[in-house]
């Protein structure tokens, strides 16, 4: 076993990237927990949002929930508090974190290539790709696969320990600055997942955008349906498509891109700690922006959100006056 010590003078220097990051994470956990169960809970209340499409998007909800609801709530506190983890737990909270993280990249990756299918192919291709059996396979490939990678990583663990003059600090699991053994593996592996979701997210919006472009039918990405007989002189619809792919390109890049790099970089030459604070806090800022990347332009969840805004303030409403006493 072995002990690794952080330099005393450590301590007034990580002071302020403590602060930040414990703040970070409070803010994180609290909006992005609201945010994913809010958009799980209209999918499964609202029988027109239980579609292919929004499975997917669920299950990258359900990945990004169990970060910020369980993750981000206990290294806020550790780093708040200081108080130092089992060796074997903070190994395990390492890999279920990678888990999570990587199902959530897999499921932006599942969302664009069903999107892909339904607006490029043939009707007939897309429901015979997306059949409810291969829905399933494919939702619970995004999990075993990553598990499958994590399982080697696992077992291969050996416990370190942990012996710090100050607070403690862990901002990013991939860097190995507390369990060195973990390092390659995971910086490599999540690295390369990120890099690879990036690949295939701008190839299949670039070719929806054209598909779109040179096309007499207009497709509609944000409410998954087809529709027809628009005039070609409309280009307000061209437009507006494009800045939705252009969004949703660009958040999941400057989320992941600065992470991926970084990282990858990290494992030859020390990085300044500013940098790998930075990129860290982006990726983890992708988890509270998923849910409204996929759902802030189509119009039904829109219109089921605010048909519970409105359920909610009806029965606070009467709630009120039958609680009220009688004058």
């Amino acid at each position: 076993m072995s002990n690794i010590t952080a330099p005393p003078d450590d301590c007034e220097r990580l002071l302020g990237t403590r602060v930040l990051v414990a703040a970070a994470y409070s803010v994180y956990s609290v909006s992005g927990t609201l945010a994913n169960v809010l958009v799980i809970y209209l999918v499964c209340s609202f029988k027109k949002l239980k579609t292919t499409s929004n499975a997917f998007i669920v299950n990258g909800c359900v990945s990004d929930l169990l970060v910020c609801a369980f993750w981000m709530p206990q290294e806020a506190i550790l780093i708040s508090t200081g108080r130092q983890e089992n060796p074997t737990y903070r190994v395990f909270m390492e890999g279920v974190f990678f888990l999570w993280m990587t199902v959530s990249l897999l499921s932006h990756s599942l969302i664009a290539l069903n999107r892909f299918v339904l607006i490029t192919k043939l009707p007939t291709v897309y429901h015979t790709v997306y059949q409810k059996r291969n829905t399933e396979w494919m939702i619970a490939m995004a999990w075993v696969m990553p598990l499958a990678f994590l399982l080697p990583w696992l077992f291969g663990q050996r416990p370190y320990e942990i012996s710090l003059h100050c607070p403690k600090l862990r901002l990013y699991v991939f860097w190995g600055h507390e369990v060195p053994a973990s390092s390659s593996y995971t910086a490599i592996l999540s690295a390369v997942t990120v890099l690879s979701q990036t690949v295939i997210l701008f190839h299949c919006y670039f070719r929806i955008f054209r598909k779109v472009q040179v096309s007499l039918k207009r497709v509609s990405v944000l409410n998954f349906q087809v529709v027809h007989n628009l005039p070609c002189s409309c280009p307000r619809k061209d437009k507006r498509l494009g800045l939705y792919v252009l969004i949703v390109c660009c958040v999941f890049t400057l989320t992941t891109e600065p992470f991926a790099w970084s990282v990858l970089y990290g494992l030859f030459q020390p990085l300044p700690r500013g940098i790998e604070t930075g990129s860290w806090l982006l990726l983890c800022l992708l988890f509270v922006l998923n849910p409204f990347i996929y759902t802030w332009k189509n119009e039904e969840f829109r219109r089921s959100f605010r048909a519970v805004v409105a359920h909610f303030c009806i029965d606070g409403f009467y709630g009120n006056i039958l609680h009220s006493p009688p004058p």
